[in-house]
């Protein structure tokens, strides 16, 4: 197009009612923005605007959406760095829009990997039947550092871990069928594959075989 031209029509987007389409002299497509960059840069019919105005406001207008989208994303729930990042390639964002998004968003408190993995680690400890080690296994596939892992884990409350161990085995030991040395040995793998420690593990075998113990001495 030529060095400078002018908006001839704006219209907004059928399907988006916060997007425009403006069209602008010298242009073959009309050039979409958002309604917030569209205020935000004045434009309005017969204003003219130079190529690298045009190639600005594109690239502002980039940037914007995929914050936008970013904020919607982390709306539902938490997520980590890396869980938007993938989201927002998923949408087809470049790679500096999307460093743009997770900057942006970091800097306004709606990204925190710390905080993600507090999160995460509050809603998966017990309640999800999972033990620290496969915590943090998680995390770390998330793309949570190892030293926020290493962090966050310091802090587990242990009792709390024994307790979900507990009930996670005790659950789990309703449906195991078969001799008590063998229900031993599947209750014991089935707790450290949910990523408890050899010790809470063997600790929570030990309060069930006391429990056995004292029922059989009550009948």
């Amino acid at each position: 197009m030529a060095d400078e031209g002018y908006i001839t029509s704006i219209k907004v987007n059928r399907k988006h009612a916060k997007i425009y389409s403006i069209t602008i002299e010298g242009l073959d497509e009309p050039l979409e923005v958002h309604e917030d960059i569209f205020i935000s840069y004045g434009l309005s019919k017969g204003k003219s605007l130079t190529s690298s105005l045009i190639d600005e406001i594109r690239e502002e207008n980039a940037n914007y959406l995929a914050y936008i989208k970013g904020i919607r994303y982390l709306g539902p729930k938490a997520r980590s760095n890396q869980q938007l990042a993938l989201y927002l390639r998923r949408q087809q964002f470049a790679e500096h829009n999307i460093s743009y998004a997770l900057a942006r968003l970091s800097a306004e408190g709606y990204m925190n990997d710390r905080q993600f993995a507090n999160q995460y680690v509050s809603s998966q400890l017990g309640k999800q039947g999972k033990g620290r080690l496969r915590i943090a296994q998680e995390l770390k596939g998330k793309g949570i550092s190892s030293t926020i892992i290493e962090q966050t884990m310091a802090n587990v409350d242990e009792e709390a871990e024994l307790e979900g161990a507990y009930k996670a085995a005790q659950k789990k030991l309703r449906s195991l069928k078969g001799e008590e040395i063998e229900i031993r040995r599947k209750l014991l793998q089935f707790l450290m594959r949910c990523g408890y420690s050899r010790a809470i593990s063997r600790e929570v075998m030990k309060m069930l075989e006391n429990e056995a113990k004292k029922d059989a001495e009550e009948v």
